[in-house]
């Protein structure tokens, strides 16, 4: 398993995901791709903008989101232009200097999200999950939808939590600037404040976990070409 930026916890005795969950309803649901970072195992790349099976990375996490929301955007907190060049979704920059973190990304989209949204449900990608099965952000959702008395479902896999691939309720983002504010950083933190759970992925979409910290995991681009041909036969 690869490193990731983000922290781990125990996962044992929590519920596992499993795909014959049915797709959760569209309407109210607003996607957002995390693309921050300093990118400094890249050699200070941007994650989001980086070629991969002959395209950038953030299109993986679009053509994942688009089918589930009814908006998308960009959380980027450098090349905002050449985001938004791509025409792939709106993006949106970090309201905050020095690079701090994904929280910070999270907070980037709150102004964007004006009454015409009717956002009630935020669904988050990484930028740097090429492998990602698209079942993971709808069973996702569909957990959120099954659990009203949660706040936020994440995703986690043996050992491993995925902070970043959530489904979360729109109206717990204002606490995130009080967060911020405060000088706390992690997402896992402000996910403590809030009534949240992990679902567990197993098997082939466990699989799909594996990220891009260096330039050679560029090279996984066979599993990437197999998932799209998966989706077309079904």
């Amino acid at each position: 398993m690869m490193d990731a930026d983000y922290p781990t916890q125990s996962l044992s005795g929590e519920k596992v995901a499993t795909s014959e969950r049915d797709v959760p309803a569209r309407s109210g649901t607003v996607g957002l791709v995390l693309c921050g970072g300093a990118g400094r195992r890249m050699g200070g790349r941007d994650k989001g903008l980086i070629d991969v099976d002959g395209r950038p990375a953030v299109a993986r996490a679009l053509e994942l989101l688009k089918p589930l929301c009814d908006n998308c955007f960009i959380s980027a907190n450098r090349n905002e232009d050449r985001y938004a060049s791509l025409n792939m979704g709106s993006v949106v920059g970090d309201l905050r200097a020095d690079l701090q973190g994904p929280l910070a990304g999270i907070e980037a989209i709150i102004p964007a999200l004006t009454p015409a949204t009717e956002c009630r449900r935020l669904l988050l990608l990484p930028c740097d999950l090429p492998q990602l099965s698209g079942e993971v952000p709808k069973l996702l959702l569909a957990e959120l939808d099954a659990r009203p008395d949660l706040d936020i479902v994440y995703a986690g896999t043996e050992g491993q939590s995925h902070y970043l691939c959530a489904a979360l309720r729109a109206e717990i983002l204002k606490s995130v600037r009080k967060q911020l504010d405060e000088g706390e950083r992690a997402v896992h933190r402000w996910y403590a404040l809030h009534a949240s759970a992990v679902l567990l992925f197993n098997g082939v979409l466990a699989d799909g976990f594996m990220n891009i910290n260096t330039n050679e995991d560029r090279n996984l681009r066979p599993l990437v070409a197999g998932l799209r041909q998966n989706s077309s036969e079904r």
